[in-house]
């Protein structure tokens, strides 16, 4: 699933010339009213250009970077792509190791119908996904 997600994170690359103007954005995702820990976070802007990403912490709390260490988004409308999958792999004996199954429903990760609006200067987003 992760994999069908690289290409809206790919766009890496130019200089600051060709840099959009970024919005700082940062939030809390719960599911059914409880902390996400864990999942990856995903603003793909809808008229193009390059994706900002985070992780969510322990209590579910998040903060977009854009490209290295610059954080933010792309200003304008965004969809959400949410999830906590990991895939598995193989340790040096072939047994499955590490991996985490997905806890997020489809509609806010493979077939998202989550988006939201990025202002320039500071934005608090919370995502609150229902199950």
């Amino acid at each position: 699933m992760l994999l069908g997600l690289l290409p809206l994170c790919s766009g890496c690359g130019g200089g600051a010339s060709d840099q959009p103007e970024l919005g700082q954005v940062k939030g809390v995702v719960t599911l059914g009213g409880e902390p996400l820990p864990d999942a990856r976070i995903v603003f793909s802007p809808v008229e193009g250009g390059q994706s900002s990403e985070a992780t969510t912490d322990a209590q579910g709390n998040y903060e977009l970077v854009y490209r290295g260490d610059e954080k933010g988004a792309k200003v304008g409308e965004h969809k959400v792509f949410i999830s906590t999958f990991e895939e598995s792999v193989l340790d040096d004996s072939g047994k499955p190791t590490g991996g985490r199954e997905e806890l997020v429903p489809e509609q806010y990760n493979r077939n998202t119908t989550l988006t939201v609006t990025v202002e320039p200067g500071a934005n608090e987003i919370p995502l609150d996904l229902t199950p």
